[in-house]
C-alpha cells in the first residue's frame, strides 16, 4: 500500500508539473513575441542609414559632391549596372519586414502609437524608394518571408503615392486618438512624443504631394492640410523638424563623420571627395554663410593661412565627372592641385545629426503653394522664413567659436538678406528649388527628387561621361530575377529593363 500510494502521489506531482511545464520553461528575457518598442529605435536608424547613404551616390547625381576626376568611375561618371545597386535595394527592403512585424505586434496589443509609428516610418523608408526607383512593391513589400509571397508583386509610382498618402492619413488619426499622456518608448528620434511624430506625417504627406504636382492637380490636399492645422499639424520651426540626434555613439556615426584629424584642420584633405564647383559657386555667388559650413578651405590655402593668418583663405569646388585624364589636363592648364579643392567642411565631420526632412524643406514647399496659388499667403515672408530655417540649423554649439565649431551668426544672417536674395516672382520656382537643393546638402535623395522634378539648378555633366546625368536608380541584378519584376516589365514597358536614363513617373 505504502509502494501504490508513493506512485500516485509522483504521478500526481509530474502531471502537474507537466501542466506547468510550458510556462516554467518561458525565459521573459527572451520572449517570442517582443514589445513593439524594441524594434524602434533599430528601424530609426536604419531608415536614416536609408537615405544619408544616397549623400555619395545620389548626391554626386545632383552634383552636392564632386569626385577628383577618375576617382569614382562608377557613380561619377554613370557606369552603372543592376549590381552598382544591390545594396541600396535589398537594406531598405530588408528593414520593411521588421516595420511590418512592429506594426502587426502593435496592432495584436491594441498599442495604437506603435502602429502609427511604423506606418510613418513605411511610408518614409518606401518614398526614398519610389522615388529613386518609380515603380515597387508597396503593398507587399517586405513580405518575402510569407508563404505565398516570396516574390512581390509590384505598383505603379502613381498608385504607391496614393497609398502613401491614405497610410499618413490612417497615421495622422491614430495619434491624434491617443490619451493626452501616452509616450512612445525607445523613439530616438523625437523622445516619445506622438504630437511630433503627428508634425512629421503631415509634412512628409506634403513633400509626396509636390512631389506629383507636375503630374496630377494636388492643390486642394495641400490646402486641406494647411488650412487645418489643428487636424494637419505640421513642421512649424526647427524644434519640429525630424533630425536624428546620434547623442555621440560611434556606432551610428555616417560616412561624412569622423573624428579629428590630426592636423587640427577638422577635415580630411585626403579623401577624394570634394563639393562641387556648383554648389561652391553659387554659395559665392550670393555670399551665403552656409558655405562655411559645408565647405573647408582648400588644403593648400589652409597651410598657408596656418603658416601666415594674414593669407587669404580660398574656397574652390570640383567639377564633376571628370576622368583621370581631364583631371591631369586641369592641373596642367591652370597649375592646381588636388589640395586646391574643397573637401566637406569641418561642422559636417563634426555632425552628431541627420536631418530626415527639415522645416526648411516643409517652408520651401508651402512657398511653392502659395506661388502656385495652391494656398493663400506671402511668398515672400514664407520663402525668407524658409532661408532663415535652414540657416538656423548651424547655431553656435555651447561656447565654442566659430574657428572650433562653424556656425551662422545673426550678423551673417542679416547680411544675406538684401534685394538680390529676396523672393522675386518673376523667378520664384527657381530660387524656391535652388533653396530646397542647398538645404537638402549631403540628403542625396532629396536634392535628386527636387532638381529631377523642377530643372533647378541648372547642372551639366561631365565631358565625357558615359551617359546623361541619372535620373533613377537601377533595379539591383538580384532583383531584376523576381519573376513579377520581369512580368510587370513586360506590362508597363515592353519587356525593356529601365535603366538609369529612363524617366520616373512623377518627372515631367
Amino acid at each position: 500500500m505504502k509502494k501504490i500510494g508513493f506512485f500516485i502521489i509522483c504521478t500526481v506531482f509530474i502531471c502537474s508539473s507537466c501542466s506547468n511545464f510550458e510556462e516554467i520553461n518561458i525565459n521573459p528575457n527572451n520572449p517570442s513575441t517582443v514589445p513593439p518598442e524594441m524594434l524602434l529605435s533599430p528601424i530609426i536608424s536604419g531608415a536614416v542609414r536609408s537615405m544619408t547613404g544616397s549623400g555619395s551616390r545620389a548626391g554626386q547625381y545632383v552634383q552636392h559632391l564632386a569626385w577628383l576626376g577618375g576617382t569614382s568611375e562608377g557613380d561619377g561618371r554613370y557606369n552603372l549596372t543592376g549590381a552598382s545597386f544591390r545594396e541600396e535595394w535589398n537594406v531598405p527592403m530588408r528593414l520593411i519586414k521588421d516595420v511590418n512585424r512592429m506594426k502587426i505586434i502593435a496592432k495584436n496589443n491594441r498599442q495604437q502609437e506603435y502602429e502609427a509609428v511604423a506606418i510613418i516610418c513605411k511610408v518614409y523608408i518606401l518614398s526614398l524608394m519610389t522615388d529613386a526607383y518609380g515603380d515597387i512593391p508597396y503593398a507587399e513589400a517586405g513580405m518575402g518571408d510569407v508563404s505565398g509571397m516570396e516574390f512581390s508583386h509590384y505598383q505603379s509610382q502613381s498608385e504607391v503615392y496614393s497609398l502613401m498618402l491614405e497610410d499618413l492619413e490612417t497615421a495622422n488619426d491614430l495619434l491624434a486618438a491617443l490619451p493626452v499622456k501616452t509616450v512612445i518608448n525607445r523613439d530616438i528620434l523625437y523622445k516619445g512624443n506622438p504630437n511630433a511624430w503627428r508634425r512629421f506625417a503631415n509634412s512628409l504627406k506634403i513633400r509626396i504631394l509636390m512631389r506629383q504636382s507636375q503630374k496630377k492637380d494636388v492643390s486642394a490636399d495641400v490646402a486641406k492640410i494647411f488650412s487645418d492645422p489643428a487636424k494637419y499639424p505640421v513642421f512649424e520651426t526647427n524644434s519640429d523638424q525630424a533630425t536624428l540626434e546620434y547623442n555621440n555613439n560611434p556606432d551610428y556615426y555616417e560616412w561624412f563623420m569622423q573624428n579629428p584629424p590630426a592636423d587640427g584642420s577638422g577635415v580630411n584633405f585626403e579623401s577624394n571627395e570634394r563639393v562641387s564647383d556648383v554648389m561652391v559657386n553659387m554659395l559665392l555667388k550670393f555670399n551665403d554663410p552656409r558655405l562655411y559650413i559645408y565647405a573647408a578651405p582648400t588644403g593648400n590655402s589652409y597651410r598657408k593661412h596656418v603658416s601666415n593668418s594674414l593669407h587669404t583663405l580660398e574656397y574652390r569646388g570640383q567639377t564633376a565627372g571628370l576622368s583621370a585624364m581631364e583631371q591631369d589636363e586641369v592641373y596642367k592648364n591652370t597649375g592646381l592641385n588636388k589640395d586646391d579643392y574643397s573637401v566637406i567642411g569641418k561642422r559636417i565631420r563634426k555632425e552628431n545629426r541627420a536631418f530626415l526632412m527639415t522645416c526648411c524643406e516643409l517652408l520651401l514647399l508651402k512657398t511653392e503653394a502659395i506661388h502656385r496659388k495652391m494656398i493663400q499667403g506671402n511668398a515672400g515672408e514664407t520663402y525668407k522664413a524658409a532661408v532663415r530655417a535652414s540657416f538656423d540649423k548651424w547655431q553656435r554649439v555651447g561656447q565654442d567659436s566659430d574657428e572650433t565649431t562653424p556656425f551662422i551668426s545673426e550678423e551673417q544672417k542679416t547680411a544675406y538678406f538684401r534685394p538680390e536674395t529676396a523672393y522675386n516672382p518673376d523667378k520664384g520656382l527657381q530660387q524656391i528649388a535652388e533653396q530646397q537643393w542647398i538645404d537638402s546638402f549631403l540628403n542625396g535623395f532629396e536634392g535628386w527628387a527636387s532638381w529631377r522634378r523642377t530643372g533647378y539648378p541648372s547642372i551639366k555633366p561631365g565631358p565625357s561621361v558615359l551617359s546623361p546625368i541619372p535620373v533613377r536608380y537601377v533595379y539591383s541584378d538580384n532583383e531584376q530575377n523576381n519573376p513579377n519584376l520581369v512580368k510587370w516589365v513586360k506590362e508597363t514597358t515592353g519587356g525593356t529593363m529601365p535603366d538609369h536614363n529612363v524617366k520616373v513617373w512623377f518627372q515631367p
